[in-house]
């Protein structure tokens, strides 16, 4: 049965592979040996959308909705979620429907940051593919792609870091909410 502490885990070895590529080549990620940068962002994006999928496993044990472990999703816990739960809008924030979908207009926003997550790591983790975007003689100098689908939407005009450091405070925040929901339900 996956518990809390396996959400809080996957949270915690997200911020170290984020620390870990903050260090890496004394901060210059555009100069660092790519095998590695690679290495540490494929992990970031692992780690970080993987505690909202063992959160989704949280929720189904601890609100018996009785789907079988191996069918557990996100989306099929959302999907069986009544209207009212508030866990349900937090859920659907965490993770958001992309396939087909246009990233939101305000590329900066919090739903928006959702859905990079997710196009992120899906991009990083199943095609191996570098999501950063590179800059020379200007600023941000390494930042990422605003949607690795349509590389004609460029780099994001803020740096690499700070993104990564919002989507992890932001996803940390949104599952611990979660956890404490479920916590004053007598769940856990």
């Amino acid at each position: 049965m996956t518990n809390i502490k396996a959400v809080n885990d996957r949270l915690f070895f997200a911020k170290r592979r984020l620390e870990e590529l903050q260090r890496l080549n004394n901060g210059d990620i555009a100069g660092a040996d790519p095998r590695d940068r690679q290495q540490l962002i494929q992990e970031f994006f692992f780690h970080l959308v993987g505690a909202i999928e063992f959160l989704a496993q949280v929720i189904n044990n601890s609100l018996k909705l009785n789907i079988p472990a191996e069918e557990v999703s996100a989306r099929k816990v959302f999907a069986h979620l009544n209207n009212d739960d508030p866990i349900k809008p937090l859920l659907d924030e965490l993770y958001p429907q992309t396939h087909g979908k246009k990233l939101p207009p305000n590329s900066y926003s919090d739903k928006a940051s959702h859905f990079r997550i997710l196009v992120l790591r899906h991009w990083v983790c199943h095609h191996g593919d570098n999501p950063f975007f590179f800059r020379i003689g200007s600023m941000p100098e390494s930042s990422l792609f605003l949607d690795t689908r349509d590389r004609s939407l460029n780099g994001s005009q803020k740096p690499a870091i700070d993104e990564l450091n919002h989507f992890w405070k932001l996803v940390d925040s949104k599952c611990q909410q979660i956890i404490n929901n479920l916590k004053k339900r007598a769940c856990l």
